[in-house]
């Protein structure tokens, strides 16, 4: 039997994903967690907003690792405030992402995706930055 289109593109997507973490440096690891993160919610409101609760549960569940793994990830070596308000963030973020899934709430939804989205575009903007490293230490 003949694996579908879908089947085979999901396990390129995978393969060409797992290339990328082990190339990656941290700050490209976090980022990663970011679009993941990013990705789950945006599937978790679509599968809400089409009554498919079990692919919402599913999506919301792997949000919330990734939520995790972010505050998992934190160092306050380098920056105790600015680690201590990005784990507030991320467990407000899950809090808010369990409440708007129990209740339906597609509001919820877009609420921690617009608080992430901000968090991730300025992960993004200080890339380049010669600060990296010392910002990278705080949060990966």
């Amino acid at each position: 039997m003949k694996p579908n289109a879908y089947a085979q593109a999901q396990n390129y997507r995978q393969i060409d994903l797992a290339a990328e973490v082990e190339q990656a440096s941290p700050h490209r690891l976090v980022a990663l967690l970011f679009e993941g993160f990013l990705t789950h919610v945006a599937k978790a409101k679509v599968a809400l907003q089409s009554n498919n609760y079990e692919l919402k549960a599913r999506n919301v569940q792997l949000a919330m690792n990734i939520l995790v793994g972010l505050k998992g990830g934190l160092s306050e070596d380098a920056s105790p405030d600015l680690a201590n308000r990005l784990y507030e963030l991320y467990d407000y973020c899950e809090r808010r992402l369990l409440d708007a899934s129990a209740r339906r709430d597609v509001a919820g939804f877009d609420e921690v995706d617009g608080l992430i989205r901000q968090i991730k575009e300025a992960w993004d903007a200080i890339g380049a930055s010669e600060d990296v490293h010392q910002i990278e230490s705080a949060v990966a």
